[in-house]
């Protein structure tokens, strides 16, 4: 029961929770949780790696893991980022532009991960 526990599906379902409670957070808008959030574009994609340590744990189930981080990965980066930048404050082009290169350096990370996980194992 414990294999199908652990996996990128529930890596992305605290990323959300995380989400909702910065969005919570923020408000009434203060600007010090907006300075968070304008600079999530960077810091979700970079979390996202941590994923890719689920090959070090013996208890998770290898087969599909692969296809089951990329799903998860583009959905979960995709509703992560959606909920934690709609918070910001001050909407405008500059934070759409933080979801594309959220979501743009979510993708380099996660072929940059790919590759090293099958060179790896």
């Amino acid at each position: 029961m414990m294999r199908y526990l652990l996996g990128p599906e529930i890596f992305w379902l605290f990323l959300y929770i995380g989400a909702i409670a910065l969005g919570k957070a923020n408000t009434p808008p203060s600007k010090e949780i907006d300075n968070i959030i304008e600079y999530l574009w960077f810091w979700i994609p970079a979390i996202s790696l941590l994923v890719f340590a689920l090959w070090w744990i013996p208890s998770v189930e290898k087969n599909w893991l692969l296809l089951r981080v990329w799903i998860f990965g583009i959905l979960g980066g995709h509703f992560v980022l959606e909920k934690a930048l709609t918070a910001y404050s001050n909407q405008g082009p500059g934070i759409g532009m933080g979801y594309l290169a959220g979501m743009l350096l979510l993708l380099v990370f996660l072929v940059i991960g790919s590759v090293l996980i099958k060179i790896i194992f």
